[in-house]
């Protein structure tokens, strides 16, 4: 039960998070080639240095980035092609240990624009600083999700087949536990990433 319950809930967080949201079926960020760990990636070969990276990773893989971070700067003196595969080598090995920090696997990067569109927002009300739009947005979308789900939850109240009690009861269920995950991110009692 305890499994089911939080596969349930790793599925509504991404339903959330991603269809329910901006409709994107892309949940790339932290590994796409234009996202933020990749940008600070490109800052720390161009200045030679790791400060720039290393809020990505735990201080016990600081030791694995550095030795990936000297063999890239040294490889990158060579051909144009080398420089690319050492790059690209830094890049993967940067993500990877920044997955494991959040207990995610390694998948690969991801190309440029696979972000999703509500990782793109959140990063541009942190650009602008300003995160009003994002707000009501996200607030219109999550009104708009409930107040569907409560619908169609309420359609079935009265079934009185069997099929259409059952019915009801996916719905039920989809639509509470919705509502309860929505209550627990908001609340701040909700798995990490």
């Amino acid at each position: 039960m305890k499994s089911f319950r939080k596969t349930q809930r790793i599925a509504t967080l991404a339903l959330i998070s991603g269809t329910l949201l901006w409709s994107s079926a892309s949940f790339a960020h932290c590994d796409s080639m234009d996202g933020p760990v990749i940008g600070d990636a490109r800052t720390a070969l161009n200045e030679q240095s790791l400060k720039p990276v290393l809020k990505w990773i735990g201080p016990a893989d600081e030791k694995d980035l550095a030795a990936a971070f000297n063999d890239t700067l040294e490889v990158r003196k060579g051909n144009p092609r080398a420089r690319e595969l050492a790059d690209k080598y830094f890049f993967e090995t940067l993500v990877r240990l920044h997955r494991a920090t959040e207990g995610a696997p390694y998948t690969g990067l991801k190309p440029a624009g696979s972000a999703s569109a509500a990782a793109k927002a959140a990063d541009k009300a942190l650009a602008e600083g300003n995160v009003d739009v994002l707000a009501r947005k996200l607030g219109e979308k999550v009104t708009g999700f409930v107040t569907k789900q409560f619908h169609e939850t309420m359609q079935g109240v009265n079934a009185e087949s069997v099929s259409d009690g059952r019915q009801f009861v996916d719905n039920y269920v989809r639509y509470v536990h919705s509502i309860e995950e929505i209550h627990n991110i908001v609340a701040g009692a909700h798995d990490e990433h």
